[in-house]
């Protein structure tokens, strides 16, 4: 299968989740986690540049390294929480891979 072709499919796969399952309760749960989920994953981006900016605006030259230290701590928890957030979420619905395949 190619690269295109493989992306078209979990395109149509994700949109397909999000329009069809999203209505009961259970179902809107599991969407939230996943989009909580690539939320967190998304901001771990600007974790470290973000708590750098605020060590340097406590104190100069300590503040920085604080704010590396503090923001890879937070960036690599930040990722393992939105990893497991779409793994929660998206585990009710493993059983439809095999269809989008």
């Amino acid at each position: 299968m190619s690269n295109k072709k493989r992306s078209k499919t979990i395109l149509v796969f994700l949109i397909s989740l999000c329009l069809f399952c999203s209505h009961t309760a259970y179902a809107q749960d599991n969407v939230g986690l996943i989009f909580r989920g690539i939320a967190k994953l998304l901001a771990t981006v600007i974790r470290v540049p973000a708590t750098i900016i605020q060590g340097s605006a406590t104190s100069f030259p300590f503040g920085i390294v604080t704010g590396v230290i503090g923001g890879a701590f937070q960036a690599v928890t930040g990722a393992i929480s939105g990893g497991a957030d779409v793994a929660r979420g998206a585990a009710p619905y493993a059983k439809y891979a095999a269809f989008a395949l």
